[in-house]
């Protein structure tokens, strides 16, 4: 049985799956097995992919469109029904170290959740993500390092209190512990509210600069549909568990800055039903979740 599956999602984005996939298959470190899951692409990934497969992968594709933290929980369930002592969640527009992935697995404490050093695919010594910082009472977070020349300020290892999921190893122990990605995330956030519930679990948090990968960093959505779900997301965070009252307070100033932006947008006759449907799509959100929440 495998030790590692590493889970891997596409949404029309075979090329950079391919680079993926071809960096994998350069690593020193072989016990793993290469999950891959199409989130119902409507171009041609799903033939594509077929073409490039290695020999290690299982190979899902999906029938219909289900966001990245749902794909990603069927990557990992079939990890762990496969046996794997680890799941590696890694974004498809990514290029491995050819050592990432053995010095991900010695270097990472026993018990604990890690992630490597990230840096852009272009220009490749620029960092993308040294460790990262949440605020647990708004659900932001900073990305140490962004943007920065890489050199021996991000050399050393360290605990942190945020990973992102462009790339995350999870012990097996962990995820029975700590469980799945919510689902009702979509896209978008799934790492903040993870990172929260293994903070709530006591389990250590560790960037490890010298496993490294680089990241092509925003191939997968963008514009309007990201400024939706990442607002949509960050609100539903901060108002999870909280009262009816709460979540109003909190979603009023977004929503009506939504509001104003869509009047904006229409004013100036851009992306009309573009954004129209993203500020609606987060008001009828919005109304469902108050709707259920205790008072």
């Amino acid at each position: 049985m495998p030790k590692v599956g590493i889970v891997i999602s596409n949404y029309n984005g075979w090329q950079d799956t391919v680079q993926c996939l071809q960096s994998l298959e350069k690593q020193t470190f072989r016990d793993f097995e290469i999950i891959l899951l199409d989130d119902a692409s409507p171009n041609d990934s799903v033939a594509r992919l077929r073409e490039h497969l290695p020999p290690n992968t299982v190979f899902l594709p999906q029938e219909q469109n289900l966001g990245f933290a749902a794909v990603n929980n069927i990557g990992m369930r079939r990890a762990l029904a496969d046996g794997c002592e680890w799941a590696l969640l890694l974004n498809n527009d990514t290029v491995a170290a050819p050592d990432f992935l053995e010095t991900l697995l010695r270097q990472t404490p026993e018990g604990a959740v890690s992630c490597p050093k990230m840096l852009f695919l272009d220009p490749p010594d620029e960092i993308w993500f040294a460790g990262g910082v949440l605020d647990r009472a708004t659900g932001k977070v900073q990305h140490l390092g962004g943007h920065q020349k890489d050199g021996p300020a991000f050399a050393q290892a360290k605990q942190v209190n945020f990973i992102t999921f462009c790339c995350v190893l999870l012990p097996r122990a962990v995820i029975e512990q700590v469980g799945y990605l919510d689902e009702t995330l979509f896209m978008y956030c799934e790492d903040v509210d993870y990172c929260m519930r293994l903070g709530d679990a006591g389990v250590p948090l560790w960037f490890l600069p010298d496993a490294r990968i680089w990241h092509k960093a925003g191939g997968s959505a963008g514009g309007m549909l990201s400024v939706y779900y990442i607002t949509r997301n960050t609100l539903y965070l901060t108002c999870k568990g909280k009262s009816r009252a709460y979540a109003r307070l909190k979603a009023a100033g977004p929503l009506a800055a939504g509001a104003a932006r869509y009047a904006l947008t229409r004013l100036l006759g851009r992306r009309k039903g573009r954004s129209y449907g993203a500020y609606r799509g987060a008001l009828d959100f919005w109304r469902g979740r108050m709707g259920r929440m205790q008072s």
